[in-house]
């Protein structure tokens, strides 16, 4: 009975330690399993190149309400390449035709004493841009800015603008130096401005025959009345009576009347011909019209002149 006992214990003890031995050969497969974590769904950060595209597409839409549409413009580029996802590249793409639309930019030129220059270094905003110009447009974020260009030995130029969106090739002209005016001759600079006469017409004809008429009568009478009064001289001496006077008079009268209406004639004829219009520079230093003269001598005697440079 005692050894029965024995054995039952020895049978129950062994199969505790086998037991046991399974259950320490099975523990370290299920922490292995426990500490092993399921396999993760694929996501856009396991991919660096579609990553990289989101953020291109979210920095430029800030840009863009910002007002940087140059930046805007790069990132577009790089969000609208053929490696980004569809619906991200087709948002880019055309976003970038937007942007380019809007974009503004400038022509610049610059020229000194009437002649272009093309070593001229364009500085915008205290950046410099270029250091000649081609002739190309510079694009340019629309708002205000500060130009500045230099091109030795002449002063430089600064300016500021107000570049509009959406407006293309705006022209920038810079004149460092103005054009050399063209040498004067000295004769021109020393021959005062005279009047000018026009070609004469059908009135000057008019009056100058009238005039010439009027002197010719003015000088014929002249020269009768000077002779009847020789005559009259050796005749009566101072005792002529006033009928023998009175002819002598009236030839001295008619001949001071045609006279003054000769004078006059010329006068309007000098005004007639007289225009207000600019001396020609060229005539005036080599031909200066003349002005019409009358001299007037004594009683009934009269000379018709012109005075100027020929």
């Amino acid at each position: 009975m005692q050894q029965r006992l024995i054995s039952i214990a020895a049978f129950a003890l062994l199969a505790s330690q086998t037991r046991a031995a399974a259950a320490a050969d099975n523990a370290p497969a299920a922490d292995t399993a426990a500490a092993t974590p399921p396999p993760a769904a694929p996501s856009a950060a396991a991919d660096p190149a579609k990553a990289e595209c989101f953020a291109r597409h979210e920095e430029a839409q800030v840009a863009r309400r910002q007002g940087h549409l140059l930046e805007a413009r790069a990132w577009l580029r790089q969000c609208a390449s053929a490696t980004c996802i569809g619906i991200v590249r087709a948002d880019c793409i055309e976003w970038l035709a937007e942007v380019e639309r809007a974009i503004p930019s400038l022509v610049i030129t610059a020229r000194a004493r009437g002649a272009d220059l093309v070593d001229v270094k364009v500085i915008i905003d205290k950046q410099p841009v270029t250091a000649h110009l081609t002739g190309a447009a510079l694009d340019l974020d629309p708002g205000a800015h500060q130009l500045r260009f230099e091109s030795p030995p002449w002063p430089a130029v600064e300016r500021t603008i107000l570049v509009s969106e959406g407006v293309k090739d705006r022209p920038i002209d810079v004149e460092f130096a103005p054009p050399v005016p063209p040498p004067q001759p000295a004769a021109l600079l020393a021959q005062p401005p005279g009047p000018y006469f026009r070609r004469a017409d059908r009135v000057d004809y008019v009056l100058a025959g009238t005039a010439v008429a009027a002197l010719a009568t003015a000088a014929t009478l002249g020269a009768w009345a000077l002779s009847t009064r020789s005559d009259l001289d050796t005749e009566c001496g101072p005792f002529c009576s006033d009928e023998e006077i009175r002819p002598l008079r009236t030839k001295l009268i008619v001949a001071d009347v045609a006279l003054a209406a000769g004078v006059m004639s010329l006068a309007a004829l000098f005004f007639h011909m007289r225009s207000p219009a600019p001396v020609n520079p060229v005539r005036s230093a080599t031909n200066t019209p003349g002005t019409p003269v009358v001299f007037a001598g004594g009683i009934g005697a009269a000379s018709l002149g012109w005075k100027g440079t020929f």
